[in-house]
């Protein structure tokens, strides 16, 4: 989770008030990930175990005075949100746990540790965190000391299933969100655009299928340029071709996580009309009329199939995946 400097929406609304509003937008946007991710574990095929949690560490926070005040942070880690009916919930970890120690190991990075990640400094901890929890909960049960109300507590949970990706609020002052093969993030304003949560679940599968089709990584294969060279040629032509696959897989992501796909219809037809320029007028991605009609097009699709004990099977993932041409 990345969080910006303090936003206040005016002159009267108080730090802490800012925090907290930006942890009910982390909670939302993991909450619809988890889902997401969860329902769809049968088709992935690269999983890891969910616990269905959020951490998050003092020094991501400009104003440590207004965190501590929010959050509390008796340790220099905390439990950011959850989703409610998630495994570290189910066990009785609650927000702002600090965190003590995982599996009897103190919950702390060595410099060493924080060095091999490549972020800028403040976000080196969080960084650390979830990539040590993820991996802790990927060999089994996970216990952790808590510090709640200055007693300590141990909470033991398993994760459940779920294809591999992270969600995270963004920190920018644009609309956006984006996949990089492992984080699904979405920008503050693009958040703040949705209608309700088949919209936002519509956005976070589009990147979550960037993910799972491993785009990133089979556009570096293909030696696809980025920046400016990204919209000429055939780099526009394979990047194109990577939007139109996450597209369609979204549809039947949102499907079997029991949300509507219309929704992909309803939030692109409401953003094109009113902010379809930059770069969803680029060669790169379809305009948002020629997008609207691909969205219908899979949902029919999908609505034909047959829905197995598993949920609907996507036909981009029940294949091994080919290098871009």
């Amino acid at each position: 989770m990345s969080l910006p400097a303090v936003a206040q929406a005016g002159p009267a609304q108080p730090a802490e008030a800012s925090l907290a509003d930006l942890r009910a937008s982390d909670a939302r946007v993991l909450g619809i990930g988890y889902q997401l991710a969860t329902a769809n574990s049968a088709f992935c095929s690269v999983t890891e175990n969910s616990a269905g949690l959020a951490l998050h560490h003092i020094a991501q926070y400009p104003d440590a005075a207004a965190a501590r005040l929010t959050f509390g942070f008796a340790t220099d880690y905390a439990v950011l949100a959850m989703v409610p009916d998630g495994p570290a919930a189910r066990a009785g970890l609650r927000a702002d746990d600090a965190i003590v120690s995982l599996n009897g190991r103190p919950f702390a990075p060595s410099s060493t540790d924080l060095e091999t990640i490549d972020q800028v400094a403040a976000y080196r901890p969080i960084a650390w965190a979830d990539a040590t929890l993820r991996a802790a909960l990927n060999r089994g049960e996970v216990t952790l000391d808590v510090l709640r109300a200055g007693q300590t507590l141990q909470v033991t949970f398993a994760g459940t299933k779920a294809c591999r990706s992270r969600f995270e609020l963004r920190p920018s002052d644009s609309y956006g969100a984006s996949a990089d093969g492992d984080i699904v993030g979405i920008t503050v304003p693009m958040l703040t655009f949705m209608a309700d949560d088949d919209e936002l679940a519509a956005i976070l599968a589009h990147e979550l299928a960037h993910n799972l089709l491993e785009h990133r990584r089979r556009l570096n294969e293909a030696g696809v340029q980025r920046g400016l060279l990204q919209q000429l040629g055939r780099n526009a032509r394979l990047t194109l071709a990577t939007e139109i696959e996450a597209d369609r897989l979204s549809i039947w992501l949102m499907a079997n996580a029991g949300f509507d796909p219309l929704g992909a219809v309803r939030f692109w037809t409401r953003y094109g009309k009113k902010r379809g320029k930059g770069i969803f007028s680029a060669p790169t991605h379809y305009r948002w009329k020629r997008r609207v009609a691909l969205f219908e097009e899979e949902i029919a699709t999908l609505r034909a199939s047959v829905q197995s004990p598993r949920g609907w099977s996507p036909p981009l993932l029940a294949a091994p995946l080919q290098p871009l041409q």
